[in-house]
C-alpha cells in the first residue's frame, strides 16, 4: 500500500484555513498564510501555490488598499449553487 503525504498545494490551503480561523478575518494575505507554515523559508513559494490554488477555483482573490489577499470563494462563485 501506497501512503499519500499531503502535497505542497494541500499544505497551503491548510496554512490559508488555519490563518482564518485564528484571525477571523475572510480573506488573508499571503505572508499570513507563510507564518502558519513553520520550517518554509521562501515567501516566492507560499505566493506560488496560493497563485495555483486560485486558477483552480480553490482560493479567490480579494484585492484592497494595494494589498492581494486571498479568500475561500463562496459556493456561488464555485458554481455549486442549487436552484
Amino acid at each position: 500500500m501506497k501512503s499519500s503525504q499531503p502535497t505542497m498545494k494541500d499544505k497551503v490551503l491548510g496554512a490559508h484555513r488555519d490563518a482564518v480561523r485564528y484571525t477571523g478575518a475572510s480573506s488573508i494575505p499571503a505572508t499570513t498564510v507563510r507564518r502558519f507554515m513553520p520550517g518554509l523559508k521562501r515567501q516566492s513559494h507560499v505566493t506560488r501555490m496560493l497563485n495555483i490554488l486560485v486558477s483552480e477555483g480553490k482560493l479567490a482573490l480579494s484585492t484592497s488598499q494595494d494589498q492581494c489577499d486571498y479568500a475561500v470563494p463562496s459556493a456561488a462563485a464555485r458554481g455549486q449553487v442549487m436552484a
